[in-house]
């Protein structure tokens, strides 16, 4: 005899399993891992209304609407889960937040996943359910939590330790309202908490979804700023200043008009000490009493107590670098999106050990031979040692970089000259990076420049594209070949909707332009499926190679005199 149903007769008659489901927040899905094609049921639609069938259709693309630091992503959770599949599947069950067009919901996500013939997930079945809305200041990456001066140091250390040996820029602001002792007279202490809180909400309304906002020291406020370029840090200064500046707040006291101080301390360019760079912060917000409060006053190594040997032995220990032979390329692979097989190196300059050890990381040692006026030494060197490379290798092709005080020197354009001159037939293979920064400052002078060189056969890349302010009749006017998009905003596709808006963005203009483009910073699968999605040309980062000297290619170099 069958089991007697839970609903009565008259209800199972009008009951429809689809709304029954919708009801409650569910939809089952089917996902295709070797082939990233997502399936639903048939009240998907409901129950994640608003969300695109574009994103619907692809688990990547999916993974993206995860908010961050809200939890694992089905793809993460998924490929870290332990066991292997016995031909029953895997269990996996995660819990996040998800963007669903504009509504913030967190969301159960549990299913197993089944092994391909190697092993690895290969599809994929579970159930979706919406559990309920996210309530206001729930996710931790902008939660602005508070904390003491120990653990922000703590936080900057995990930050450098994650983003200086991938090359990339940490800034650390300090912020601290203006003439807080004043408020707190007028308005009295349940007034100034208001004002501090307004504040905190002000500041994270303009930030990016990777920076972090911590609260320590009162009134003071530090943002961590990842992938920030340094020539946009005081930008970045102005928005939050700006952002607190725009009104007056009321208070259950009074209106009170507020004005915001910042300090700035960047890395690897201050140090690449978490100490350091906070202290650094503070001093500079310290300067920033007794002057303008509409900009960000930077911390410089001039106002740090540095040994007497970096002070004043860099110069000496640059030019013996080069007249012990010291200087070297280090090459990371760039790799066609689609076929993922090598198209060129970009090649990357590094310094040898001398008698006392290592010269300085890769991330300080630009910015310390720029500012000491020694990079264009240090470029013609890069440019002699790939021609030597690009010579003794016929089927190698590299990209070198050249600083923008090298490319407005004319020696260096006469170098870069006489060395394809003399090597006939490599300039072909050989791309020349520029950052966007420098074209912007004469683009006349520079689009004639950038044509000499394409005249010799090179091709001209735009490093760092996106975080400059490039107009497109400028971009027009240049010789471009290839837009490097720069790292800082293709490192947070995962958990950003407005970096993945503006990187497609970034890559439908390199389209209409006729240009190839390059995406830095490719460290997961999630990343390069997406972009390659969206029609990226090559793929550069670590999860395609990190940067790596060879050997062979530095022994078989010529000997020249250096400098």
């Amino acid at each position: 005899m069958p089991a007697p149903s839970i609903l009565s007769p008259r209800d199972d008659s009008h009951i429809d399993p689809r709304s029954l489901l919708s009801s409650i927040g569910e939809v089952v899905y089917a996902w295709d891992i070797v082939h990233d094609a997502l399936s639903w049921g048939p009240n998907a639609h409901e129950v994640l209304a608003g969300v695109s069938d574009t994103v619907m259709s692809r688990g990547l693309s999916f993974a993206g609407l995860v908010e961050p630091g809200s939890g694992r992503s089905r793809y993460d959770a998924i490929f870290s889960a332990s066991g292997q599949d016995q031909g029953e599947g895997v269990v996996y069950r995660t819990r996040y937040a998800a963007d669903l067009a504009g509504r913030k919901m967190w969301i159960e996500d549990a299913g197993r996943w089944f092994a391909g013939i190697d092993g690895r997930p290969a599809s994929a079945r579970g159930v979706l359910r919406l559990e309920r809305a996210v309530k206001p200041d729930e996710l931790s990456p902008s939660s602005g939590e508070l904390c003491d001066r120990t653990a922000l140091v703590e936080r900057v250390e995990q930050a450098l330790a994650e983003h200086l040996p991938a090359e990339r820029v940490v800034v650390v602001l300090v912020a601290a309202i203006d003439e807080l002792t004043r408020l707190n007279d007028d308005f009295g202490h349940e007034a100034t908490d208001e004002i501090i809180g307004v504040v905190q909400e002000r500041l994270r309304s303009v930030m990016r979804r990777r920076d972090h906002l911590v609260r320590y020291s009162g009134n003071r406020f530090a943002i961590l700023l990842t992938g920030c370029p340094q020539n946009q840090v005081e930008a970045a200064a102005r928005r939050f200043i700006k952002a607190v500046a725009q009104s007056a707040i009321e208070t259950a006291r009074g209106i009170a008009l507020v004005r915001l101080r910042v300090g700035a301390a960047i890395a690897p360019d201050l140090s690449t000490h978490a100490g350091s760079l906070v202290a650094g912060a503070e001093n500079a917000l310290a300067n920033a009493k007794a002057g303008a409060i509409d900009a960000a006053v930077i911390a410089k190594r001039s106002d740090m107590r540095e040994p007497a040997v970096t002070r004043q032995g860099f110069d000496l220990q640059a030019v013996a670098a080069l007249n012990e032979r010291r200087v070297q390329l280090a090459l990371q692979p760039v790799v066609r999106a689609r076929q993922r097989d090598t198209a060129f190196h970009e090649a990357l300059l590094r310094v040898g050990q001398g008698e006392n050890g290592l010269f300085f990381a890769p991330a300080e040692l630009i910015p310390l031979l720029e500012r000491r006026g020694l990079i264009r030494l240090f470029d013609h060197r890069v440019l002699e040692l790939a021609i030597d490379m690009l010579v003794d290798e016929p089927d190698l092709s590299l990209s070198v970089n050249v600083s923008p005080r090298s490319l407005a020197d004319p020696e260096w354009l006469d170098a870069f000259l006489a060395c394809t001159n003399a090597a006939r037939g490599v300039a072909k293979r050989l791309i020349v990076e520029v950052t966007e920064t420098a074209t912007i400052d004469d683009p006349v002078r520079v689009a004639k420049l950038l044509g000499k060189i394409k005249a010799q056969g090179a091709r001209i890349a735009i490093d760092d594209f996106g975080a400059g302010h490039t107009s497109l009749r400028h971009l027009r006017a240049f010789p471009i070949d290839i837009l490097k998009l720069d790292g800082a905003f293709t490192q947070n596709l995962r958990r950003s909707t407005d970096d993945r808006f503006y990187v497609r963005t970034l890559i439908d203009l390199a389209r209409h332009l006729g240009v190839e483009t390059v995406a830095e910073w490719v460290d997961d699968e999630l990343q390069a499926t997406m972009l390659t999605d969206w029609g990226v040309t090559y793929l550069q980062g670590h999860l395609i190679g990190k940067a790596a000297i060879r050997p062979k290619a530095q022994a078989g170099t010529r000997e020249r005199v250096a400098g």
